[in-house]
C-alpha cells in the first residue's frame, strides 16, 4: 500500500509539472502572437514640400594681408628723410620716406638737352627742302647751269664766226672742251642736289625721328622717377621688414637717414590692413567639396561680435607638406574678405585665428524625405506618392542627392505626400 501511494505521488508531481510547462508554453505563444500583432507595420503619410538645404564645411585659418607691397629705391640716391619705422601703422596716402634728387636732377638736365637736340633735328628734317644744305646744293647747280648756258651761247657765236673765217679753229675747240667740262659739273651738281633732297625723307629722317622718341622716353622716365622721390602708402597697413634678394634671404637692416641706396634696393614692406584674407588648410577627404566662388561666413574669437562674409578665392592643387609622419594630405585654401571699415581694422589683427563656415552645397527648393520612404526595386529607387493625403498612392521613380540629419534629398518628386512604414 505504501509503495502504491509513493507511485501515485510521483505521478501527480509529473502531471503537475507537465501542466505548468503547458501553461508556460501557451502563455509564450499568446505573448508572441500579441507581440507580432503590435509589430505589424503601419503606414504613415508625410508631407513632402520644398525647403532650403544648405551644407557647410567648417575650417579654421589665420588672417593674412591680401596685399603686401615691397618698396624699393626708384633711383640711386640718398635717404633725405625717413618718416616711419618698422611695425608702425600708417594710413592711406601717408608719406613714408623721401629721397634726395640731386644726382637725378643732373640726369634730367642732360636728358632735356638731348631731347631739345632731337627735336631740332626732326624739325630740320621736316623742313629740309628749305634748309641750308639743300639751298647750297641748289645754288651750286644753278650757277653751273648758268655758266654752261653762257658757254654754249659763246660756242654758237664762235662757230658762226669760224664758218666765215673770222676766228681760228682752236677757239671753237677750246669752247667745246669748256662746254663738256661744264656739262659734267652740272651732272655732278644735280646728283648732289638730289642726294641733299633725299636726306629729308629717307633713312636719315627715320633715324632722327627714332632718336627723338628715345630722348622723349628717357626724359619722361626720369620725370616719373623724380615724382617718386616721396614713397607714399597706397593703402592703410603696417610697416614690415623685408628679406634680402638673391641667395641671401635674411631680413635686411632698416635704412636710415643719409644712407646711400641703389636703384631697386628693397627698403621696407607694407602689409595691408584694409584688405585681409584667410588662409586655411583642408584635409584631402574634403578638398573636392570646395571650389572657387563659394560663399563663406567668417567669425573669430579675437574679433567676437563681428561676422564677415567672403568667398573662396583659390583652392590649392599642391599638397602642403606636413611635419607629422603618417598624416594625411592637406591643401591650402584662401578665402577673400571684403574691404574692412576703420573700426574693423582696429579689431582684426594679422595672425588672428578665424573660423570659416563654407557653404559647399545649397538648394533653396530641395525636397527632403526620410530614408524609410524610399524603396528599391532592382536598381530603381521609388517612393509611394500622392498629391493628396489619403488618396491612392502611385509609384514615382526618384534619384537621391545629399544626405542630411533631416533625411535624403530626392529629385523627380513634386510637392505632395509620401508614404513610409513605421516599425516600433
Amino acid at each position: 500500500m505504501t509503495k502504491l501511494n509513493r507511485l501515485l505521488g510521483r505521478r501527480r508531481k509529473t502531471w503537475l509539472l507537465a501542466g505548468v510547462i503547458l501553461l508556460a508554453m501557451g502563455g509564450a505563444v499568446i505573448a508572441y502572437q500579441a507581440n507580432e500583432s503590435t509589430q505589424a507595420p503601419e503606414p504613415q503619410w508625410l508631407r513632402a514640400e520644398p525647403k532650403s538645404m544648405i551644407l557647410r564645411l567648417g575650417l579654421v585659418g589665420r588672417l593674412e594681408p591680401a596685399s603686401l607691397v615691397t618698396f624699393t629705391a626708384p633711383f640711386d640716391g640718398t635717404v633725405q628723410e625717413k618718416i616711419v619705422e618698422e611695425g608702425q601703422r600708417v594710413e592711406r596716402g601717408q608719406v613714408l620716406l623721401r629721397l634726395d634728387t640731386t644726382q637725378l636732377e643732373i640726369q634730367l638736365r642732360e636728358a632735356l638737352a638731348s631731347l631739345l637736340k632731337a627735336k631740332r633735328a626732326v624739325h630740320e628734317m621736316t623742313h629740309w627742302t628749305q634748309g641750308q644744305e639743300v639751298a647750297r646744293a641748289r645754288r651750286a647747280m644753278t650757277t653751273i647751269q648758268m655758266n654752261l648756258s653762257d658757254t654754249e651761247r659763246k660756242l654758237a657765236e664762235t662757230s658762226a664766226l669760224l664758218t666765215r673765217g673770222i676766228v681760228p679753229r682752236m677757239e671753237v675747240d677750246a669752247l667745246e672742251q669748256q662746254v663738256n667740262a661744264q656739262r659734267l659739273d652740272l651732272a655732278a651738281a644735280q646728283a648732289e642736289y638730289k642726294l641733299a633732297l633725299g636726306k629729308g625723307s629717307g633713312e636719315d629722317r627715320q633715324i632722327a625721328e627714332m632718336e627723338l622718341v628715345n630722348a622723349s622716353a628717357r626724359y619722361d622716365a626720369l620725370r616719373v622717377l623724380e615724382s617718386r622721390r616721396e614713397l607714399v602708402a597706397p593703402f592703410a597697413g603696417i610697416i614690415m621688414r623685408v628679406s634680402g634678394v638673391g641667395s641671401d634671404r635674411s631680413p635686411t637692416e632698416p635704412v636710415q637717414r643719409g644712407a646711400r641706396v641703389s636703384r631697386g634696393q628693397p627698403l621696407f614692406g607694407l602689409a595691408s590692413l584694409e584688405q585681409l584674407r584667410v588662409v586655411a588648410k583642408v584635409e584631402e577627404v574634403d578638398i573636392n567639396l570646395l571650389q572657387e566662388g563659394q560663399s563663406v561666413e567668417i567669425t573669430g574669437d579675437g574679433f567676437d561680435g563681428i561676422a564677415l562674409s567672403g568667398n573662396v578665392a583659390s583652392v590649392g592643387a599642391q599638397v602642403v607638406t606636413s611635419d607629422s609622419p603618417g598624416s594625411g594630405a592637406t591643401y591650402e585654401v584662401i578665402v577673400a574678405m571684403p574691404t574692412l571699415t576703420t573700426e574693423q581694422q582696429k579689431r582684426l589683427k594679422l595672425g588672428m585665428s578665424a573660423k570659416l563656415s563654407i557653404i559647399t552645397y545649397q538648394n533653396d527648393t530641395a525636397i527632403i524625405i526620410p530614408p524609410d520612404a524610399i524603396q528599391k526595386d532592382g536598381n530603381q529607387l521609388f517612393v509611394e506618392y500622392s498629391d493628396t493625403e489619403g488618396k491612392a498612392a502611385q509609384r514615382i521613380a526618384v534619384k537621391t542627392g545629399r544626405v542630411t540629419a533631416e533625411g535624403v534629398e530626392v529629385f523627380g518628386l513634386k510637392p505632395g505626400y509620401v508614404r513610409k512604414t513605421i516599425r516600433p
